[in-house]
């Protein structure tokens, strides 16, 4: 499963993490908002209910009274203002001409608690009001506000609401009314104020907020996502120089920028051990080329002297067998010799390179007839589909050591009686060498490693591994340096298949 970017995970750890306090924050002033309105709606309600109290003190004026109402808080109020008057006893008063019908006046719960320390508090005036215990599901805070007067033409003492009032909330078919109970001993008001509009403005925030907070999510998961580029810009700087390191490009360095001590010091450290990795490289690869160097002329001094010696041994003799066998391994360290002085220069960007033009069409049939020579005793038959005179603009010598090791390689490993495929042809500007094998093919644990130097492919029947393991890293350095390129096509039990390519010149 490929994990997502840093950068998309900041922007989606932006956004959950605003969307959690936006959220938080639009549940807790939803809450406040809606308990404000609420209590605001109650002190309505006892404002309405303590106005004039003293219509109440004459039991035939509760007509008046809602006119009253009405006419003193304005048309706005007319039709959103119920009450309802109910004796100690539970018996109807009054009901007012706009009571839901699906309150049912007449078994509507009217009861009050007793408040036993409302009268000590007179030195507050007779309108005083102060906060009091909820009551019931829904139910308000307050003191009932305590009305002292006479109502137009009246005289005699007002109404005093005693207890402690009570407020809840009501669904009918109407509408939503917010209902305040107040009362003394003798008498029980119930105000209502219809409570639609306060449930509609809250809703119309609450959906407001809703709609708001996708768009300010996509602004905060937008503006992490710039962040989080702009964050994350020295890195891609250091992910694009360590793209450009190679073995010929370990001078690369990151540019230090000076405003981001965090990455600078990342920088430097990186900067440093590439320091350390150039030196060492360089010394390994100085060491690699002289002394392969250094042994080329004493190698080629003890082969001279090996084949004198042979040629001056009897015929037969266990002398010549001494003196062959020793040629033949001293040949062998001239090739593993030459090839890792190949290598080194190659590794530190110098490996010499003679461009000439080359006919590759007649320089691989004459590879092919050598390798047929090296077939003969494993008799394996060779299929060619060679296009003729295509030419290409290389190093003659290390062109031929490339296809040769391939050549090599399709003949050594190989099943007796087996055979060998080559083709040349032209496609998009290039010449396309296809060479394949019969044989046991090359297991999948080792194809990713076949071109690391000195690897050498562990046969899985009981034949012994041959080669020295440099063939296949010499030929992919060779085409390289001809910016060109050998690859591993196809391999399967009884079948392998290598590809080489080389950009074509154009014919003479």
């Amino acid at each position: 499963m490929r994990s997502s970017s840093l950068r998309l995970r900041i922007a989606v750890l932006s956004v959950v993490i605003s969307g959690l306090v936006l959220v938080a924050f639009g549940g807790a002033w939803w809450y406040l908002l809606s308990r404000q309105r609420i209590e605001g709606v109650d002190t309505e309600i006892r404002a309405l209910g303590s106005r004039h109290p003293g219509w109440l003190a004459n039991r035939a004026n509760f007509d008046r009274f809602s006119t009253s109402l009405e006419f003193i808080f304005g048309e706005e109020y007319k039709g959103r203002i119920i009450f309802l008057v109910k004796d100690g006893e539970g018996r109807t008063l009054y009901v007012s001409p706009g009571w839901p019908k699906a309150l049912e006046a007449d078994k509507m719960d009217c009861a009050l608690e007793d408040d036993a320390t409302f009268g000590s508090h007179s030195t507050n005036g007779p309108d005083a009001a102060r906060p009091g215990p909820p009551w019931g599901a829904g139910g308000g805070k307050g003191w009932g506000g305590m009305g002292r007067g006479q109502g137009p033409g009246h005289g005699g003492a007002g109404v005093v609401f005693t207890k402690i009032p009570r407020f809840l909330t009501a669904k009918t078919a109407e509408g939503t009314w917010r209902l305040g109970i107040m009362g003394n001993k003798e008498l029980r008001l119930v105000v209502g104020l219809n409570y639609d509009a306060v449930a509609a403005e809250l809703n119309r925030m609450r959906n407001i907020f809703l709609v708001t907070l996708p768009a300010a999510l996509l602004l905060v998961g937008g503006g992490g996502w710039l962040v989080a580029g702009r964050a994350l810009r020295p890195l891609r700087k250091i992910r694009e120089m360590a793209e450009r390191v190679t073995a010929q490009g370990l001078d690369q360095r990151i540019p230090v920028a000076a405003e981001d001590r965090e990455i600078t010091r990342l920088v430097e450290v990186l900067n440093g051990m590439m320091d350390r990795l150039e030196a060492s490289f360089n010394q390994a690869t100085r060491f690699s080329a002289d002394a392969s160097h250094e042994l080329k002329t004493p190698l080629a001094i003890m082969q001279g002297e090996l084949e004198n010696a042979l040629q001056a041994a009897g015929a037969g003799s266990s002398e010549q067998q001494v003196f062959s066998n020793l040629l033949e391994e001293t040949q062998r360290i001239k090739t593993i010799t030459r090839g890792l002085l190949l290598l080194a220069q190659a590794d530190a960007g110098r490996l010499k390179v003679v461009l000439e033009e080359v006919d590759l069409s007649a320089a691989l049939e004459g590879m092919i007839e050598d390798a047929r020579i090296l077939a003969a005793d494993s008799k394996l038959g060779f299929e060619l589909k060679i296009q003729p005179r295509l030419w290409v603009k290389a190093d003659r010598t290390l062109l031929q050591m490339a296809i040769r090791n391939l050549l090599g390689n399709a003949v050594k490993y190989n099943d007796p009686g087996g055979s060998v495929g080559v083709t040349l042809a032209a496609e998009n500007g290039e010449a396309w060498v296809t060479l394949c094998n019969t044989g046991p093919g090359i297991p999948a644990a080792d194809q990713a490693r076949i071109f690391d130097r000195f690897y050498r492919v562990r046969q899985s029947d009981s034949r012994p591994t041959e080669g020295l393991g440099l063939g296949l890293s010499l030929a992919r350095e060779i085409m390289h340096a001809h910016q060109g390129e050998v690859a591993l096509k196809e391999s399967r039990p009884g079948y392998t298949c290598f590809t080489l390519s080389l950009r074509l010149h154009p014919a003479r």
